[in-house]
């Protein structure tokens, strides 16, 4: 069975192969799909050779099976399906530059694991030729989500797939892993696979967790106005490789700056239209309330924003406490809105926790020099997520330095005046609850004194669920206005428990979008 090339690239290997033999080899591995038949080829040959580079592949292969690969090709994708190339090539560099920061994944190694869930809907699309019509809204979705979808379509995934034509190690091993972490009802199963840090393997793990957050990273690159995209790129670097948000802003452009000059080399750059400007700078959103009561909380939330009060968000999961705190910072009358927004996770061992917060003295113990949030956020915003899960040898640390206003980095003997900052923190649990069984300092959370906000569930404030449904629909431009106002839906939204709140919203209207492209 043909596997499906884009025809801009392969047009491209075509002239190359007659002018200028060292591009085409540096350029090979920007088609999805060629890299996996190289990769396939390389693997089934090479017995026990081991080849981790494209280069190495190259020179295995030699140019004469090369360029019979490409002659091969018969089964092209066009111009309209540029969308999925760049959703590919972005997730590549992205993973690519990722490892960078790491030094056990080998660039190229980590380039292909970028560049499979690219593949896996590839691999859809050759097995169900109806997937032409939905592929391009797939790209916007997060793997979970995707997997979900497809499932209740075509009784399959985009992971199944790469599990049914990637046979050959290393590849093999890290597709057995994200099957493992993104299940077929959408759920996502990370902390199982804790223990696998520090064995044999641990690479194949890494490699997995680059093919996830690198396809974040593309979509916050491709789809700026979908908030999530972005922070939950910067979220999952910071978790699962303790890439500051600073780099990951870097990576971005950087991984942009690549797609552009890889576009030119084919000649497809004024087709993508695509630029960095929007990388930096966080976008305005809105978060607003048809339910009176929520509403009047949030009036209230607003107005000590405005103050410049610490405040506290909590609720339950995927109800917009990420968003709702981005939307207190963009707001026009947040007096630190146009100072850093910084973000760091509590829920890391304490001294890794230290050093991310205070920061590390250049040389000490051999590590170079990192400055720590509370440095990056001066005079501006520092986001705390999971704040109640925070250690406790490490909240002891956080009040000492709040009660002194100064801290030592880590391996300092030299105090650092603790600097002017501004607290969200976003969580799904109340702290004080916490506070008031003695698992929580409660000294700590009186010199923070925040003001608490909870984000209401779905099922509390129905009368948002028909707004967000209509904000959800226009902004993945999903046509299916008519459908929400049909009575079965009208009464699905009405009366349905939505457990998991936006995602399972989402996964619904997702779901009725994608029943209309494929019928119609």
């Amino acid at each position: 069975m043909s596997l499906p090339v884009f025809r801009h690239t392969i047009s491209k290997f075509k002239e190359l192969f007659t002018k200028n033999l060292d591009n085409a080899t540096i350029l090979i591995k920007y088609d999805p799909m060629l890299a996996y038949l190289l990769y396939k080829e390389v693997s089934k040959s090479s017995n026990k050779t081991e080849i981790t580079s494209f280069l190495q592949m190259l020179n295995y292969l030699g140019t004469r099976r090369i360029e019979q690969i490409i002659l091969d090709r018969d089964l092209f994708l066009d111009n309209e399906d540029l969308p999925i190339w760049v959703y590919g090539i972005l997730s590549a560099e992205v993973s690519s530059l990722l490892a960078a920061k790491f030094s056990h994944i080998h660039r190229d190694e980590a380039f292909f694991a970028g560049l499979m869930p690219c593949l896996g809907l590839l691999f859809m699309l050759n097995e169900f030729p109806v997937y032409r019509s939905i592929i391009q809204f797939l790209i916007k979705v997060p793997i979970e989500d995707r997997v979900f979808l497809e499932k209740q379509i075509f009784g399959t995934n985009h992971l199944d797939t790469l599990k049914r034509n990637i046979i050959y190690t290393p590849f093999k091993d890290v597709v057995n892993i994200l099957n493992k972490i993104f299940s077929d009802d959408g759920s996502k199963h990370i902390k199982a696979f804790v223990s696998v840090r520090g064995s044999s393997l641990q690479s194949f793990f890494d490699l997995a967790l680059l093919a996830d957050v690198s396809t974040y990273g593309a979509q916050a690159l491709m789809f700026p106005s979908v908030f999530d995209n972005r922070e939950l790129f910067l979220e999952l670097a910071k978790k699962y490789f303790r890439i500051k948000e600073s780099d990951s802003l870097e990576i971005l452009q950087n991984a942009m700056d690549r797609l552009l000059d890889i576009a030119r080399e084919f000649n497809v750059f004024e087709e993508i239209q695509l630029s960095t400007e929007k990388v930096f700078k966080l976008r305005k959103f809105k978060f607003e309330s048809k339910n009176p009561v929520f509403a009047n909380m949030l009036k209230q939330l607003f107005e000590e924003n405005a103050n410049d009060r610490n405040i506290y968000i909590y609720g339950e999961r995927s109800v917009g406490r990420r968003l709702l705190a981005a939307v207190l910072y963009t707001a026009d009358d947040n007096p630190r809105k146009d100072k850093p927004y910084v973000m760091i996770f509590c829920d890391m061992e304490p001294e890794s926790l230290e050093e991310e917060f205070f920061g590390v003295k250049d040389g000490y113990l051999g590590k170079k020099g990192m400055q720590g949030v509370l440095k990056h956020a001066d005079g501006g915003t520092l986001v705390i997520k999971n704040f109640s899960r925070m250690p406790k040898d490490f909240q002891d640390k956080l009040q000492k330095a709040l009660q002194n206003k100064r801290f030592y980095r880590v391996g300092d003997i030299s105090p650092t005046e603790f600097p002017d900052i501004k607290f969200i923190f976003i969580d799904r649990d109340d702290v004080r609850i916490k506070s008031a069984k003695g698992e929580f300092s409660e000294t700590l959370i009186k010199l923070l004194n925040p003001f608490f906000f909870r984000i209401f569930p779905l099922r509390e404030r129905r009368e948002d669920i028909f707004y967000i449904a209509n904000e959800i629909v226009n902004k993945y431009n999903l046509n299916i206005q008519d459908k929400l106002e049909q009575p079965a839906i009208v009464e699905k939204l009405k009366t349905e428990q939505f457990p998991e709140n936006l995602r399972d919203l989402k996964r619904f209207l997702f779901l009725l979008y994608i029943q209309r492209l494929i019928k119609s």
